[in-house]
């Protein structure tokens, strides 16, 4: 068997093709740059957008889209006719958008699919590292709780979606818990030694600040959701455990791992 990964040097990337590897799977990756891939695995030089030359021979992929929107997908993943795709998705994808969209591409190219939509990776409180270690972190809706998930949890999903039959399923990724942003700010500052708190942004800064980063409509549409989950925190899956036999690891757990 050989599963070709994409994103292979990212967060979730790299623990996939160190899993697979464990697992005694051939791994091929796609990178532009190949001086940064991983050891020991094929390496093809190209971009998400062209995977004709790496889908060749490949029997699975774990496939990410790295953009805000969806245009080109259907030709990119044609090359992955008939395959095994594990995509990483979002939970989002439910009321379509570019997950949603991404999702239906795949489904037109093969049956055997596994969608693994995430509530939102720890990793995006990097985001946050220079703020934190000046004590002080701003954004909006500081009482908003998710249920971020470890970027490893989200690996071995993908590695056991990639080497046993999880055919036509789509799981709900998370951590073991939702905490507020204010709390995780805090369990950071914990982990660097120093405390750090949040401070409250107005929503037109904070707003300006997301246009420029990911454009209105994302923007928009991140502040409203954020702003929902101050009253209806992120859910609770127990998929991660039901699985890969192992409960999911908790925010405090990866900010100690990151930042300390």
């Amino acid at each position: 068997m050989t599963v070709l990964v994409t994103g292979a040097t990212g967060h979730t990337g790299r623990h996939v093709v160190s899993g697979l590897a464990d697992a005694g799977v051939r791994v091929r990756v796609l990178v532009r740059d190949p001086g940064k891939a991983p050891e020991g695995v094929d390496v093809v030089r190209g971009d998400i957008t062209d995977l004709a030359e790496a889908a060749q021979g490949v029997d699975a992929v774990y496939l990410l889209w790295p953009f805000f929107d969806a245009t080109g997908i259907e030709g990119a993943v044609e090359p992955l006719k008939g395959k095994k795709i594990v995509y990483l998705s979002a939970m989002s994808a439910e009321q379509g958008g570019v997950w949603g969209d991404v999702e239906k591409a795949v489904q037109k190219v093969t049956d055997d699919w596994t969608f693994l939509r995430v509530t939102g990776l720890a990793t995006n409180t990097l985001g946050w590292a220079e703020q934190a270690n000046n004590g002080v972190v701003r954004g909006p809706f500081g009482q908003a709780k998710r249920s971020l998930v470890h970027e490893r949890d989200v690996a071995d999903m993908a590695v056991k979606a990639l080497t046993s039959d999880h055919a036509e399923q789509t799981y709900l990724v998370t951590g073991p818990e939702a905490i507020t942003q204010a709390e995780q700010v805090r369990l950071i500052g914990d982990a660097l030694g120093t405390p750090a708190v949040w401070e409250e942004q107005p929503i037109a800064e904070a707003k300006s600040e997301l246009i420029r980063q990911m454009g209105a409509e994302f923007a928009a549409g991140a502040l409203d959701y954020w702003a929902s989950l101050v009253e209806e925190p992120e859910p609770v899956s127990l998929d991660v455990v039901n699985v890969t036999g192992h409960p999911a690891r908790p925010f405090e757990d990866w900010a100690r791992e990151h930042f300390s």
